[in-house]
């Protein structure tokens, strides 16, 4: 099995990259519609053991600035793949082609 290096900065050459840190500072070094696919699980915020819940409005502007840099970042013609629970209520200029529910 090859070993998979994490890195802590971005090479345009690879064909991917697995990043460990803030998700801002990698997204902002990035030119616009430079990558063709987005998989990500944030944080969910419901006060797992794991997980240091913040109150609603601060976890929303957080996940915002995200999706809007992830979303400059993407091809036009690219993907968005954003693991979280189920609440939708703003726009980012995106069109969903899909949703998958999971229950647990």
């Amino acid at each position: 099995m090859a070993k998979i290096k994490l890195t802590s900065t971005l090479d345009p050459s690879s064909d991917f990259v697995l990043y460990e840190g803030d998700v801002l500072d990698l997204l902002k070094t990035m030119p616009d519609e430079f990558v063709k696919l987005v998989v990500t699980s944030p944080p969910y915020n419901i006060g797992k053991e794991y997980e240091n819940k913040i109150g609603i409005d601060k976890y929303i502007s957080g996940q915002e600035k995200v999706i809007k840099e992830c979303v400059r970042v993407l091809d036009r013609r690219g993907s968005l793949c954003w693991q979280v629970g189920n609440f939708e209520e703003y726009d980012y200029n995106t069109k969903k082609r899909d949703k998958n529910i999971w229950r647990f």
